[in-house]
């Protein structure tokens, strides 16, 4: 295959090749004939023979030359083709960004099929900046071009992360100058999707907080009364009294290990949820009852039409999702207000409510509740025990479910959180 050099001295090798044959034409043709004959007309009539000759001769070599050239030429463009294409072809079946960009203009020269899945295929032509960020209209200041080249000489691969401004992925580049069919240096970079190593930095970092900090008070709390009642002679009464503190804070710690453990079954889960028509009467009664065991606290309530239809869901998920909420009620509600439980359709749907009249939650972080470990950052709910887990457990069961979460609050006066589920069709 011919090089890019080769190609452009082509015409000079057939130039000093037909200099060279020309030449020796002229040089050796002439004293072959003033040998042979020395009649001046003769001569003449042979230079002219000799003329013809030369013609030819010099044609048909030339044409050899060029033909034999540029087939050479062809050839190695086709080999250049094909090469590209193999490799056009692997870099499309690879599921990472790969493009390529002019290091002075940062044009985009090439964008792999999955690059162009996720930037669109408007490309050729722009800057990469404009294409794969958002709302960039010059060069990014993470650009890493002038690492890529020192002295005129391309450096080591220069790896690193960054979160993209226009997918929110996290990604792995690894950037390289390298060297153009035209000769230029450019810049190739390979990004692969790291989105889901980051999430698990970032929950490893979440749960280590909530270690620190929300674990430790309840172990704390056990630890200090069962020492103090191994080391000292304890009241019957004081030890009934000490033993319920230690189950209340036990009962603390299971709940959020087991919000914890149920939280990343769900975003791991590779197979769907059992799915089947649960009544949600019940599903409200039995969540109920199970938190009506002291009247005395909370008033709990349930109010659903008796002509709901059931619901599609799974139903120890659902029973799960209304205990969180009740339980998330109870916490944040002043002992002897009322917590009610509800349900009403609406269209194909059915929405149930979970009512009560305590603390509130200020508007602009009715979503953010939601989200895992966070909690309202004031005094009077970090006097609650609690990690964040069971509302983000909450979010995840409603969208297995394929349905909708929200709340409804006014701060001081209470909240009521709502879930919206497909209903089952019925017959008509």
């Amino acid at each position: 295959m011919h090089t890019l050099p080769d190609n452009v001295n082509i015409p000079l090798k057939i130039a000093l090749i037909y200099a060279v044959v020309a030449g020796l034409w002229i040089l050796f043709s002439d004293e072959l004939l003033a040998s042979l004959n020395a009649d001046p007309a003769t001569l003449i009539r042979l230079s002219i023979i000799k003329g013809w000759l030369f013609v030819i001769f010099t044609a048909a070599m030339l044409y050899w030359l060029i033909r034999r050239y540029v087939t050479a030429m062809l050839l190695g463009d086709n080999a250049l083709h094909h090469q590209f294409t193999q490799l056009t072809t692997i870099f499309d079946s690879v599921n990472a960004i790969i493009y390529v960009a002019d290091l002075a203009t940062h044009e985009i020269l090439f964008l792999n099929r999955f690059g162009i899945e996720l930037f669109g295929n408007d490309w050729q032509g722009k800057h990469c900046y404009e294409v794969l960020q958002a709302g960039q209209a010059d060069a990014c200041s993470f650009c890493t071009n002038e690492l890529l080249v020192v002295g005129g000489a391309p450096q080591p691969p220069y790896i690193w992360e960054f979160q993209n401004t226009v997918t929110g992925r996290w990604y792995q580049c690894i950037d390289r100058a390298i060297r153009w069919p035209d000769g230029r240096l450019v810049r190739m970079e390979i990004a692969f999707d790291i989105s889901e190593r980051k999430d698990m930095e970032q929950l490893k970092d979440e749960m280590v907080s909530a270690v620190s900090h929300e674990m430790r008070t309840p172990l704390t709390a056990m630890l200090g009364y069962t020492e103090f009642m191994l080391d000292n002679e304890v009241p019957p009464a004081e030890q009934k009294e000490y033993l319920r503190t230690v189950y209340l804070e036990t009962e603390r710690l299971n709940e959020l290990i087991g919000n914890f453990l149920d939280l990343q079954r769900l975003k791991l889960r590779p197979e769907p949820l059992y799915m089947a028509h649960p009544s949600v009467e019940l599903l409200l009664r039995e969540a109920a009852t199970l938190f009506s065991a002291n009247p005395l606290k909370h008033k709990l309530a349930v109010e659903c039409p008796p002509d709901l239809p059931h619901v599609v869901g799974n139903a120890g998920q659902l029973h799960q999702l209304l205990v969180n909420l009740v339980s998330n009620a109870i916490k944040y509600s002043p002992e002897g207000t009322a917590i009610t439980l509800g349900a009403h359709r609406e269209g194909g749907n059915v929405v149930i409510w979970v009512r009560d009249e305590g603390m509130g939650v200020p508007a602009e972080l009715c979503d953010k509740i939601f989200e895992r470990f966070y909690r309202i950052d004031n005094t009077d709910r970090r006097m609650i025990g609690g990690a964040g887990l069971g509302l983000a457990l909450v979010r995840e069961i409603v969208a297995a479910h394929k349905g909708r979460v929200w709340v409804e609050s006014t701060v001081g006066k209470g909240s009521t959180f709502y879930v919206e589920l497909p209903a089952i069709a019925t017959e008509t």
